[in-house]
């Protein structure tokens, strides 16, 4: 998907429907739902123009892992202090960014974040 906000309520609903699909409870829905849209906002703040999102959902028997990729136009790595960063790691069991250094055939710096819920925790 295109690294835009326009593109956030398609990803959503995405979202909302695999893990739907795959016997979560609704707040499970609900929290998955709300930790995609800041994954991916996050990127989207720090995404070079004219890039895109790579989103990959991978549902195991016990979890959910949730890959965002993108191009940041600048070094560094979402801030762990903001709001957005907080509410990852409230909503999900853990979370990780990673960046690559500059390259040059996609003219930014690859970066990603990941995510990991455990289905059925209290």
């Amino acid at each position: 998907m295109a690294a835009s906000v326009t593109q956030l309520p398609i990803v959503r609903g995405l979202a909302e429907t695999l893990v739907l699909l795959s016997d979560f409870t609704l707040d499970e829905v609900a929290d998955i739902r709300l930790a995609v849209d800041e994954a991916c906002s996050t990127l989207i703040g720090l995404a070079a123009p004219d890039t895109s999102l790579q989103c990959v959902f991978s549902i195991g028997d016990t979890e959910l892992r949730v890959l965002v990729a993108g191009v940041a136009a600048r070094e560094g790595l979402p801030d762990a202090r903001s709001f957005g960063w907080h509410v990852l790691r409230t909503l999900t069991d853990s979370v990780d960014a990673r960046q690559d250094s500059f390259d040059q055939q996609v003219s930014g710096y690859p970066t990603a974040v990941e995510f990991r819920r455990v289905r059925g925790k209290a």
